[in-house]
């Protein structure tokens, strides 16, 4: 499928060159010995080496205005658990007010997902790595020119496919999740069975909506020289399936090398959007597709050239007045009915959310697996001109859908902690906190 390609939307952002400084770092983590990787139920056994010369880093954009700073901190992982604990850790190493951090992980299934309490090497060089780099780009805070743009890209896929005719098959539903033929599932007497038209299933839907948008944000040195990019885009890190057994920086890793590589002095960080019903769309174990590494790297060569495109088309440029808003909330969304017989006193699910404004770019901050939909309303709702919504960041509540999928059924719904009426709940909430904005 080729990339889609259309108009750019550019503008300049409000800053000015002794007003607004930035500082970015990155430092490598890739595991040097054998690792639990994250994401799929499938694995049974840890890492075996690494996909050739791919490397997971830890990534850090601060930007500071007039004293206030706001951090953004990225890990090439799976998953960072007990985000609380981390963030605490930053503003302990780093003096940025906790609510002003915004940690998050690329959701990355060819990699490991590090605890707060290190406990292996790798969690130990994790940890170390991760300070380290929010150090190295507050050390490093300068001042600087922006630009915001739109891309687009179709690297990705709606996931929710729906069966088209009854059929009988030896495979699970969801074939990269459980199997019978590979892993800890694995069979020699596999059994037939039976599943049902109009079913919701993991897999390919290609005339299902995604957000497209790629959405970046050029930022240069005063003296013009590239500094770094950040890249928004919404699409789990799955191109490589349950059967992978080596680590991988996924489509987002080839994606920014390949940025890098184009750009030399800029450093990426990705940023990933409201991915919750969104896949590459090529998936190893779905579809009869089969992991492999080669289609992976295509996939992230292919964003990477629309990201390089639009980046070339932004000219960078300073104005006063640089200001950084940030507005916190903790919104509460009512718990999926099935859980309460567990606990009827815990009747609600807390998401952590943080909205921060820096000119005319917004930032909104969800802990889990948000739809796209609900992702393009948030942004919709902000009062800036170029708004991201930022998933898998500052906690996690797992998954998000809208209230008319809970009718379709299917994988994330049934694993969802909300009710139906979250998706209202949570948009009034949203539109109640971007008024802190206006």
């Amino acid at each position: 499928m080729k990339t889609i390609m259309v108009a750019l939307l550019a503008c300049a952002i409000s800053a000015n060159a002794q007003d607004l400084r930035a500082g970015y770092a990155k430092t490598d983590i890739t595991p040097a010995e054998p690792v639990r990787m994250g994401g799929y139920d499938l694995r049974n056994a840890p890492s075996e080496g690494v996909h050739g010369n791919d490397k997971l880093y830890v990534r850090a954009l601060i930007f500071d205005a007039r004293g206030m700073r706001l951090a953004f901190v990225e890990g090439d992982v799976i998953m960072i658990r007990n985000h609380a604990a981390w963030r605490a850790k930053i503003a302990s190493a780093t003096g940025i007010p906790v609510a002003n951090i915004l940690l998050g992980d690329v959701h990355n299934h060819s990699a490991p997902s590090p605890g707060p309490k290190p406990e292996t090497n790798w969690e130990r060089q994790f940890e170390k790595a991760l300070l380290a780099t929010v150090r190295d780009a507050v050390n490093s805070l300068q001042p600087v020119s922006l630009a915001a743009g739109t891309g687009h890209s179709r690297i990705a896929m709606n996931r929710r496919k729906v069966l088209a005719a009854d059929t009988d098959s030896t495979l699970t539903f969801d074939e990269n999740a459980q199997s019978q033929s590979f892993g800890k599932f694995k069979t020699s007497q596999p059994v037939s069975i039976h599943d049902f038209a109009g079913v919701s299933r993991l897999g390919a839907n290609p005339n299902g909506p995604i957000d497209d948008a790629v959405q970046l944000v050029r930022i240069d040195t005063a003296a013009g020289k590239p500094l770094a990019v950040m890249i928004h885009y919404a699409c789990h890190g799955t191109s490589l399936g349950g059967r992978n057994s080596k680590v991988s920086g996924e489509w987002m890793g080839r994606m920014q090398e390949y940025v890098e590589r184009q750009f030399p002095g800029v450093g990426s960080i990705f940023l990933p959007g409201a991915a919750g019903d969104i896949n590459p769309r090529v998936v190893g174990g779905l579809d009869g597709y089969e992991d492999n590494v080669e289609t992976t790297w295509a996939l992230g060569e292919e964003i990477g050239r629309e990201v390089a495109r639009v980046y070339r088309t932004l000219s960078p440029v300073a104005f006063p007045n640089a200001r950084i808003q940030v507005e916190t909330a903790d919104i509460l969304l009512p718990r999926r009915y099935g859980e309460l017989f567990k606990d009827f006193r815990n009747t609600a699910v807390t998401a952590p959310t943080t909205a921060a404004r820096l000119g005319d770019l917004m930032w909104t901050v969800f802990p889990g697996e948000m739809f796209h939909a609900i992702g393009q309303r948030v942004k919709a709702a902000a009062p800036a001109t170029h708004s991201h919504l930022l998933g898998y960041a500052n906690g996690y509540i797992g998954y998000f859908p809208e209230q008319k999928a809970y009718a379709e059924g299917g994988y994330e719904i049934d694993t969802s902690h909300l009710d139906p009426a979250a998706e209202r709940i949570y948009l009034r909430a949203i539109a109640g906190l971007m008024q802190r904005f206006r």
